[in-house]
């Protein structure tokens, strides 16, 4: 699909699910959208993690998922495969943001060096760089996109769908949603 089309598409939608790496520009992405759309921003992590990113009990998180996807309206922006189940038959549109690991690893780098944790309203303060948040980031391309497709291939059917590789890409469609209109 052509960016132009995915743009109208998009401006119809209702309820849209952005997915993608740690880096890869999700949150940058959704933040737009929200405001393009004039549709409310779901950032996950901000869900998910707790004070001193600790994480949700994953029962517990399932039920918060289900309570967020029953809202008429919104922009998910999270890849959190353990739900992925429950919010891409709810998803009327999937983004996916796709983007090379070396450039998402010098992105949340970039983020870590230059915005204060107190500053970020998608996350808690207090993320840790470590190997584990690394490895999820270089292992994404091998590891967690191909579960993705699959998830999207089993619950996806019918979903508009829209790739964007790297940020001219994601700049260039939001150009084109803001300036785009839905045909009758």
């Amino acid at each position: 699909m052509d960016l132009q089309n995915a743009a109208n598409r998009v401006r119809s939608s209702k309820r849209i699910l952005v997915l993608g790496s740690s880096g890869s520009g999700k949150t940058t992405l959704s933040i737009r959208l929200g405001q393009l759309l004039d549709i409310e921003t779901i950032h996950l992590d901000a869900r998910f993690w707790k004070p001193g990113w600790i994480a949700t009990p994953q029962q517990e998180w399932r039920e918060t998922v289900l309570s967020l996807i029953s809202q008429p309206s919104w922009i998910m922006d999270g890849t959190y495969e353990s739900t992925l189940d429950l919010r891409i038959p709810a998803a009327d549109t999937l983004i996916l943001v796709e983007c090379s690991r070396w450039t998402c690893l010098w992105q949340v780098l970039k983020r870590k060096a230059t915005v204060a944790d107190r500053q970020r309203t998608d996350a808690p303060p207090g993320q840790k760089l470590d190997w584990a948040f690394m490895r999820y980031i270089w292992r994404y391309p091998t590891v967690t996109d191909p579960y993705v497709q699959e998830c999207i291939l089993e619950f996806g059917q019918g979903k508009t769908q829209v790739r964007l590789h790297g940020s001219p890409q994601v700049q260039s469609f939001l150009q084109l949603l803001g300036q785009s209109t839905v045909s009758p």
